[in-house]
């Protein structure tokens, strides 16, 4: 297939402002741009650099077989950074990633494939038990993003190109699925990663029997990928013959076989809710595809089939810091999915989960991106000299492999680097801030959707679901959280605003201006609503902020026999403080916010960018 990308970047409005200094997501996707640009290596296709490890002097980065299964998601984190931020920071970059990987689209069978050269030798090298070798092969997972990837490009750019390419990868998962009378799935290929198809053909169409197999210890993540790009694509094309294989999947990844929750106990109605006991990202994918379905469908039982289950994994580690675990951390990838799911039960009409989104993008979501050189750098002192030669061998978090020459760089890893997501976190700090670059493609996206999800607009309404800084088409929001207890909204066509307010402020304290005057409001369910707009009004909401402090006892190691209890300090839902810490040198600490407790928000110039509309998702 063609590769002949089109040259879009985000076009819009910019205007200097005074504004809050206080949490702008938008600054965090700059930040981003700068990490998901500078480690991509244009000397290997511009696949990114899947792992970065600070724990040495120097830091390195090096490539493995997962290169080009989580490239493809960089390819849809990139449009999302460029619209909040307006960045220009490696435009190139990212257009010749998206061409080399629309290269990979074989014309034969639509697939996006993982393409051997000599020059890459690392090209099978992920996990530990599967065959290595030189033939090509297509990644479940990789075509799933490659898929939701060309569709976030078509929004953007408007080509009609696109349609022909998504439509090809979807046949070509219809096409390689072994079809069943109600459920269709795909076997585990046995080479490179797990759920992967070789160019040959599958080796064998075994039905896999439990949740646990493969090489990430998960089967429903894997299809979950492929639903949730089939029910997108549906969405927005119609497409009935993706549909028809969506609902094939949905069938198979809700089988009672691979849900339940301690399997010493597990009860008929633990899989009829979709409890869980395993890796928590990968639960959280196969649920993010099941609700996209249930959503473009309709479908109110699996709806509360993915409402039961999300209320189940909140439970899980500290919801109220976006930390959530079924381990002794919390994954990166989860931050994006959780973010992602609260939002869309939210829309869906399924509950009114803003203020776990809230909770997730004012804490962990932020905190583990990685913004400080001077914390890596410190890192980088206090780990063990690199191996001398270019051969030598690296723990890449599953198994020991060979580094060979060109798969790895020392070069200015830090300076590029800067913005990614490490992989875990512990609540205090990140262990040794080692990233995975999946963590990184899956967290910058969640910080668009929580951004995205700040406010929206119809036919003259705007609709404020999280007090987060925001400026957009219609309205920019200063918010003073968490210093004071003040959101300034200020309008430019809205002629209703929808406010909704955190569960933590009481109604009865808040006080609504416009302009100097006081101004009648009234609430629909938990927004407050301020009528009678015009372009120009100037809302100003104050109410007291809320600081406290709870207790709360996480696992202190994998096997639950080490439990730690952390005292975590509040204003609203930003966490302020958490103890007791960590402080050794070779780990990079977070919650380190003791300016969050003055009472004064400072305030700072800034140049506000604003994007002609937003990008679905």
């Amino acid at each position: 297939m063609s590769s002949n990308i089109k040259a879009v970047s985000a076009e819009g409005e910019r205007y200097a402002a005074t504004v809050p200094d206080t949490l702008d997501l938008a600054e965090r996707a700059a930040i981003a741009i700068n990490g998901l640009g500078g480690t991509l290596d244009p000397h290997s296709d511009y696949d990114h650099f899947f792992r970065v490890t600070y724990s040495s002097k120097p830091p390195y980065m090096y490539h493995l077989a997962f290169d080009a299964t989580n490239t493809a998601k960089f390819a849809e984190s990139f449009p999302f950074m460029r619209v909040m931020s307006g960045s220009y920071q490696h435009v190139d970059a990212e257009h010749a990633m998206m061409s080399s990987l629309v290269s990979r689209l074989s014309s034969d069978d639509g697939l996006y494939y993982n393409i051997y050269k000599p020059e890459r030798p690392w090209h099978s090298t992920g996990h530990p038990g599967y065959t290595q070798g030189t033939e090509d092969f297509a990644n479940l997972s990789g075509n799933g993003r490659m898929l939701r990837s060309m569709i976030v490009w078509r929004e953007r750019d408007g080509d009609p190109a696109w349609d022909d390419r998504i439509r090809a990868l979807a046949r070509g998962l219809e096409d390689i699925a072994v079809h069943r009378e109600k459920y269709a799935y795909y076997p585990d290929g046995g080479i490179a990663e797990a759920f992967t198809y070789p160019r040959s053909g599958w080796r064998h169409t075994n039905e896999p029997s439990s949740e646990t197999e493969g090489g990430e210890g998960s089967v429903v993540a894997y299809h979950g990928h492929a639903l949730l790009g089939l029910a997108w694509w549906h969405q927005v094309s119609g497409d009935e013959q993706a549909l028809g294989l969506a609902r094939k999947l949905a069938a198979f990844i809700m089988l009672p076989k691979f849900w339940g929750g301690d399997s010493a106990a597990t009860l008929p109605m633990d899989r009829e809710r979709g409890h869980f006991n395993t890796h928590f990202h990968a639960r959280m994918i196969a649920l993010r595809g099941l609700l996209q379905f249930a959503i473009t469908t309709d479908d109110r039982r699996i709806k509360d089939f993915v409402r039961f289950s999300y209320e189940y994994a909140r439970t899980h580690g500290i919801p109220r810091i976006g930390y959530f675990t079924l381990a002794d951390h919390s994954e990166g990838c989860t931050l994006g999915d959780m973010t992602a799911m609260a939002i869309k039960l939210s829309d869906a009409g399924v509950g009114d989960y803003w203020d776990d989104v809230d909770c997730i993008a004012r804490n962990l979501l932020v905190e583990q991106q990685l913004v400080r050189a001077d914390l890596l750098e410190r890192i980088s002192e206090c780990g063990p000299e690199r191996p001398a030669g270019s051969q030598w061998r690296v723990d890449n978090g599953f198994q020991r492999v060979t580094i060979h020459p060109g798969q790895e760089t020392n070069e200015r890893v830090i300076e590029r680097s800067l913005g990614v997501f490490a992989g875990a976190a512990k609540p205090t700090h990140l262990p040794n801030a080692g990233v995975a670059q999946c963590c990184t493609s899956n967290a910058t996206q969640g910080i668009y959707y929580a951004w995205e999800g700040t406010v929206r607009e119809r036919n003259g309404a705007a609709q404020i679901n999280l007090l987060l800084n925001r400026a957009s088409p219609w309205l920019d929001i200063d918010s003073y959280l968490p210093y004071e207890g003040k959101v300034v909204v200020h309008n430019k066509s809205a002629k209703r605003i929808s406010v909704r307010i955190p569960s933590w402020v009481s109604r009865r304290a808040i006080r609504c201006r416009v302009g100097d005057r006081d101004w009648r409001t009234y609430w629909t369910g938990n927004y407050l609503v301020v009528d009678g707009l015009t372009p120009g009004d100037r809302v100003t909401l104050d109410f007291p902020i809320v600081e406290e402090t709870i207790s709360t006892t996480v696992a202190d190691d994998p096997t639950w026999r080490r439990v730690k209890t952390y005292s975590c300090t509040f204003k609203g839902n930003t966490a302020i403080d958490i103890a007791p810490r960590d402080d050794s040198r070779g780990k990079y600490p977070i919650f380190l916010r003791d300016q969050y407790k003055l009472v004064k928000a400072p305030m700072k110039n800034v140049t506000r960018y604003v994007y002609s509309g937003n990008l679905r998702w």
